[in-house]
């Protein structure tokens, strides 16, 4: 018996548009999944703990004793001591060194990390180191000038005595027409450890009675 052979000719046109159409759907379905997978996450808000931990969160509060956050994805809100982080990087790139007004690190330089207030409620538990006072500088030829530089007088005699808040008790202007101007600032500092020749008991900060107040 003879056997007829059939042979198809590949360049047929409904063959050949049959045959794009199925690579291209190919490349079309491996090409998707790997899109997805490049998608970049959502920026966040990064605590730097000092025992090391790294924690990405959405920053809500920061005070003088506390921070409040919230985890990617969840509703409940979360608080952290201050005195246990060493520095927050925020979303927008900004980065906040808390432990060195806080901890042993603290020197001169570290002054611009002391937090300054008139509220005695963000005293919180910290501890009462001491009053200190300020005045502008001399070379003050502005109000602001003079303002600015008292408070950074102020801040750094905080530092100094390892201090992380300053609780604001007084503040005055002088100066007027014909005169430079001039600022005092008066204020008792607190930190997160009691003075080393003061017992803890003594200097709590729970009562502010002994600081006149």
């Amino acid at each position: 018996m003879a056997h007829s052979l059939h042979f198809y000719r590949v360049n047929e046109p409904g063959m050949i548009r049959s045959y794009i159409l199925a690579l291209f759907l190919l490349l079309i379905t491996s090409y998707l999944p790997a899109q997805t997978s490049t998608v970049p996450p959502a920026p966040r808000d990064t605590i730097f703990k000092l025992n090391g931990a790294v924690i990405p969160v959405d920053i809500t509060t920061v005070t003088p004793t506390y921070i409040s956050f919230i985890f990617p994805g969840k509703k409940e809100e979360f608080t952290i001591e201050r005195k246990e982080v060493q520095k927050i990087i925020y979303k927008s790139g900004k980065i906040d060194v808390l432990n060195k007004a806080a901890f042993e690190l603290i020197d001169d330089s570290s002054w611009e990390a002391v937090w300054m207030t008139e509220d005695k409620k963000e005293i919180g538990d910290l501890y009462m180191l001491g009053e200190i006072e300020a005045r502008s500088p001399s070379s003050a030829r502005s109000a602001s000038a003079a303002k600015k530089g008292a408070i950074i007088k102020l801040k750094k005699k905080a530092a100094n005595m390892k201090g992380s808040l300053i609780l604001v008790t007084k503040k005055e202007t002088s100066g007027g027409y014909g005169e430079y101007p001039g600022y005092y600032i008066k204020g008792i500092a607190y930190g997160t450890e009691p003075p080393a020749e003061t017992a803890p008991t003594e200097t709590k900060a729970t009562t502010v009675k002994d600081a006149g107040m």
